[in-house]
């Protein structure tokens, strides 16, 4: 999942967080893969879960929801059932803004490769959406390639 928009501090637009196939959590403080510190988000506030090859959120009976391509999960204080994500889907928990890019094996897209990623207009499964990144110079390029590929190494997506 990388970060589209943040007024959380210590998030920065760019951010990644990797969910694998164990899942993960994402939460406001704790052992999660994603950790928004901000009061807008739980404790705990979602869990992504992997299941026949497809992934999965629950809202975990927040407060302030968490919010799938701009559908609240659940009604305040009641745990969600579980939604199906896929690829390109925008997920929002507190002010923190996530793009999904899901993908099987070490397979990538224009949008999520280090470098490649610029203002364009991209169709989701909801319709016609915008996003915009940054285009990194030649050196940060190849800083970002290099973090990809010991991201890839270590999730075992790529060969060593």
């Amino acid at each position: 999942a990388v970060v589209t928009h943040s007024t959380c501090r210590k998030v920065t637009k760019g951010s990644l967080y990797v969910f694998t196939c164990m899942g993960g959590s994402i939460g406001r403080e704790g052992n999660h893969v994603a950790v928004f510190s901000e009061i807008r988000v739980s404790k705990r506030h979602a869990t992504i879960s992997y299941s026949s090859e497809k992934f999965y959120i629950t809202d975990e009976g927040t407060v302030n929801g968490t919010f799938l391509n701009g559908q609240r999960l659940s009604t305040q204080k009641t745990v969600s059932e579980r939604f199906e994500l896929s690829h390109l889907d925008e997920l929002k928990v507190g002010s923190t803004t996530l793009q999904l890019h899901i993908h099987q094996n070490n397979d990538t897209c224009q949008w999520c490769e280090p470098g490649l990623n610029t203002e364009s207009n991209i169709t989701t499964s909801t319709g016609p959406a915008t996003t915009s990144t940054i285009s990194e110079p030649p050196t940060l390029y190849k800083q970002r390639t290099v973090q990809n590929n010991k991201l890839k190494r270590k999730y075992k997506l790529l060969g060593n």
